[in-house]
């Protein structure tokens, strides 16, 4: 074998090597935006179940029965609408809103900034 065989060989190796890593990489990055939206719409599910039962949402994470849940949606930033609204309160909250973003697509949302609320998910660029 020559030099120049075993460069090619090499290379062609190298290159086949890089293609895979970066085929894993694309992998992991749509697992993670998959189960992102998978919990989103899991807390998404809570607040309206909340709605369902009180006729109105919660006013803060933390006022949904469940701890996991109420952490979840925490962790997606949860915001009633208006602002400082609460069951306990003569004015109701009519609307939430949960944020989070996507390193990709998935399905048909695609952009770095996403919204839950109880329209559905949207994301923006």
């Amino acid at each position: 074998m020559s030099l120049v065989e075993i460069l090619v060989a090499a290379g062609t190796v190298l290159l086949l090597g890089s293609a895979m890593l970066l085929g894993v990489l694309d992998q992991s990055r749509r697992a993670r935006d998959a189960e992102r939206v998978s919990q989103v719409r899991q807390a998404q599910a809570a607040v309206e179940a909340y709605r369902a039962r009180y006729a109105s949402y919660p006013g803060a994470a933390d006022d949904l029965p469940d701890a996991g849940d109420a952490a979840l949606a925490a962790s997606f930033g949860y915001a009633a609408e208006p602002q400082g609204c609460g069951a306990d309160q003569a004015e109701q909250c009519r609307a939430y809103a949960l944020s989070f973003s996507l390193e990709g697509a998935v399905g048909t949302l695609n952009g770095k900034t996403c919204t839950a609320n109880p329209q559905g998910l949207s994301c923006s660029r």
